[in-house]
C-alpha cells in the first residue's frame, strides 16, 4: 500500500518553490558574510548580543578598539528599542543584522515597536545631555554613518556602519 504525504507539496501555498526569473539587476546576498541574530526584548540578552556582535568584528578584521566600539553601539541600539519602541517590554522581536564587507561593517537593528520621533532625538552637543539621551550621541560618535529607516508601515530600523 502507498503511503500519501501530509501535505501536498506541489499545490500547497506556503511550500510552494517559486522558479525565480534571472534579472540583471538582481543582487544576490553574499550569505558568507551576513549574520543574523534575533533576541526578545528583555534586557538580559544584551550582553548575549553585543558580545556575538564583538566577536563577529574580531573575526572578521577589526581592531580591538573598534570592535569595543561596535560592542557599544549594538548595545545602546538595544536598548533604545527595549525602552523607546517597546515602551519596556520583554516580550517583543528584536532583530539584528550583521553584514561585513571588505573596508566595512554593516549593523541593522530592526524592531515593530512605536516609531521614534526623530525630532525629540537630542542633539549631537554634549550640552543638550540632560538625564538621558547619550544613547543615540554615542552611536552618531563611534559610527561613520548613522540613520533610522521608518519607511515601514510599522516600526524603526536602526542603520549602523563602521568602517575598519
Amino acid at each position: 500500500m502507498k503511503r500519501q504525504s501530509l501535505f501536498n507539496f506541489r499545490s500547497h501555498p506556503t511550500l510552494h518553490i517559486a522558479q525565480m526569473k534571472e534579472n540583471k539587476n538582481t543582487k544576490l546576498t553574499d550569505y558568507a558574510n551576513l549574520f543574523r541574530l534575533q533576541i526578545p526584548s528583555d534586557p538580559k540578552f544584551i550582553t548575549t548580543a553585543r558580545n556575538f556582535v564583538f566577536n563577529l568584528a574580531r573575526d572578521n578584521g577589526f581592531a580591538l578598539g573598534d570592535a569595543a566600539d561596535i560592542k557599544l553601539i549594538i548595545g545602546e541600539a538595544i536598548l533604545n528599542v527595549i525602552k523607546h519602541a517597546y515602551l519596556g517590554r520583554h516580550d517583543k522581536p528584536i532583530f539584528i543584522e550583521i553584514k561585513f564587507f571588505k573596508e566595512k561593517l554593516e549593523i541593522r537593528v530592526r524592531d515593530f515597536g512605536l516609531k521614534a520621533n526623530l525630532a525629540k532625538i537630542k542633539s549631537l552637543d554634549l550640552g543638550d545631555y540632560r538625564e538621558q539621551g547619550l544613547g543615540i550621541l554615542l552611536i552618531r560618535k563611534l559610527t561613520d554613518h548613522f540613520y533610522i529607516d521608518q519607511s515601514a508601515e510599522i516600526g524603526n530600523k536602526m542603520i549602523m556602519m563602521k568602517l575598519k
